[in-house]
């Protein structure tokens, strides 16, 4: 299978034609501007007031564009890279072309896969990866995450937060931040939106959700074409799958032939809809509806109509003039599908930019790394070999020096055996090999029990190394995967963002190690 990130940021020529540009393309034309919609304007400027933003846009510019889910705490580190990119590259755009070009982060508030943002994993003050869950009082399943409540243990699971992670004296100010903006909040989305809102205060960022009400008139007559064209979205996306999987790469959207790529609101809570038999049906409601019914709901609800993942992007065009979205890996392959969208929908496609990678390190976790020699791909693989080698470089013990004085005339000198013994009797020098192999295991079996036998020395390197690992690789996963920004903001402080801001490289799609 061909690795997607890196025939994209190589642009490889066959396929560069699912894109309208290579990513670097943003760098080379002026971008586009058009006014907004003046209520929309508005609304968005109240908006960001509303949850502690600062709305310095004027409603005409080009748009940088980058979104998320709203997880918990803001979820893994990759958001908060997302979001950098683009305040970053609306930067670089502006400075190279004198264009006016704003970042606006699109908060995913419609989605309702709540089992993939109610957990969030911190690093501890013990170097272990601490997960808190979000467990509501209530039943979510199904709900929208800008309808998902905010209540059970959060205050709790804040104090737990700032507990459990290194601090310093930032501590009390940013925990009390959280417990004030918790209250503050009436959902999930509600709450992540006024978090990222305070990291980024003192950048332009935008912070956008799609259940505002002038989103969602704005947004129908995208929803009524995909109503009155039944299905051609769904065919569009799955034979652009089908032409990337024959070109060896995974196809990152599905669809069933039969699926629709909206979703209706029903009691509050987002359902899907398919089209079969010249008619839409719900299949966890026992609703049916003709293509009239649903275009005269849109305009009397259109807040009860959403966008799928790929109908999401189009509609983003519509409402922005975007220049360039910000995807992470993943993102960018399922925007593989979408060129046949955009020319479908009568939209501009924008550039696809990657957002910048980055590992969050510090001085005595590089100082442990270049002590015990271990690389980038060790710290990602199985700990126990890990902790195993350190343990042997880390200085041999006095019997560890004997075994090793020894081993190799021991070896030896049952391999010259077996050499005296081959004219005289074959049978017997083929059982002193196999004793020559067995002779070396057992003395590799010896020597990790004398290693092992300082139990304190041994000790100390497994909690070094279970460190490394902890921080760099975390669940054996990329620390901007699992690890959210609260791990390191509690010590370094809400003047972490400017630093992150000032240190990442956008124009390389190499990850970056920052030591804090």
């Amino acid at each position: 299978m061909r690795d997607f990130l890196s025939e994209y940021t190589s642009e490889s020529a066959d396929l560069m034609g699912f894109f309208a540009r290579p990513a670097k393309a943003v760098f080379t034309a002026t971008p586009k501007t058009a006014a907004w919609d003046a209520g929309f304007v508005e609304a968005l400027a109240e908006y960001n007031s509303r949850i502690g933003g600062r709305p310095l846009f004027m409603g005409d510019e080009a748009v940088i564009i980058t979104g998320q889910q709203p997880g918990l705490f803001t979820g893994p580190l990759y958001t908060i890279y997302k979001a950098i990119t683009a305040i970053l590259l609306a930067r670089r755009v502006h400075d190279r072309f004198g264009a006016r070009c704003v970042p606006v982060f699109w908060v995913a508030s419609d989605d309702h896969d709540f089992e993939e943002v109610r957990t969030a994993h911190v690093l501890s003050k013990a170097h272990e990866i601490l997960a808190l869950t979000y467990t509501p009082e209530e039943n979510v399943g199904g709900l929208p995450m800008y309808r998902v409540p905010l209540n059970g243990p959060l205050h709790s699971l804040i104090d737990q937060l700032a507990s459990s992670t290194a601090g310093s004296e930032f501590r009390d100010e940013i925990a009390l931040f959280l417990h004030e903006s918790l209250d503050a909040s009436d959902s999930l989305a509600d709450w992540f939106a006024r978090i990222l809102a305070r990291l980024f205060r003192e950048t332009p960022l935008i912070v956008f959700s799609p259940h505002l009400s002038q989103a969602r008139t704005l947004a129908m007559p995208v929803i009524e074409r995909e109503i009155r064209d039944p299905l051609v979205s769904t065919m569009l996306l799955n034979d652009a799958g089908r032409r990337l999987r024959e070109m060896d790469f995974h196809q990152q959207i599905v669809k069933g032939e039969t699926e629709c790529n909206f979703f209706l609101e029903m009691n509050g809570l987002r359902r899907k809809v398919i089209f079969e038999n010249e008619h839409y049906t719900l299949p966890e409601e026992p609703m049916t509806y003709s293509t009239d019914d649903l275009v005269e709901m849109l305009h009397a609800s259109p807040e009860r109509f959403t966008a799928n993942v790929a109908l999401r992007c189009i509609v983003q065009q519509h409402l922005f003039p975007v220049a360039a979205y910000v995807a992470g890996p993943g993102e960018i392959a399922y925007w593989a599908q979408l060129k046949p969208l955009f020319r479908h929908f009568g939209e501009e496609m924008p550039v696809v930019y990657p957002r910048a990678r980055c590992t969050l390190t510090n001085p005595k976790c590089r100082q442990i790394v270049e002590q015990l020699q271990i690389t980038p791909e060790e710290a990602a693989g199985p700990v126990e070999p890990l902790i195993e080698r350190a343990l042997r470089s880390s200085g041999p013990s006095p019997a560890q020096e004997v075994v090793q004085r020894n081993r190799s005339s021991a070896v030896a000198g049952i391999h010259a055996l077996a050499d005296e013994l081959d004219p005289l009797s074959p049978t017997a020098a083929a059982m002193t090999r196999k004793l020559e192999e067995h002779t070396g295991a057992e003395l590799d079996r010896i020597e990790r029990a004398i290693v092992r036998a300082d139990e304190e020395h041994a000790d100390a390197i497994r909690k070094q190394v279970l460190r490394v690992c902890a921080t760099l690789f975390p669940m054996r996963k990329p620390q901007e995967r699992v690890l959210n920004v609260f791990s390191f903001l509690f010590e370094h402080g809400w003047g972490l963002m400017p630093r992150l801001i000032k240190e990442l490289d956008i124009e390389s799609f190499d990850v970056k190690e920052i030591e804090l």
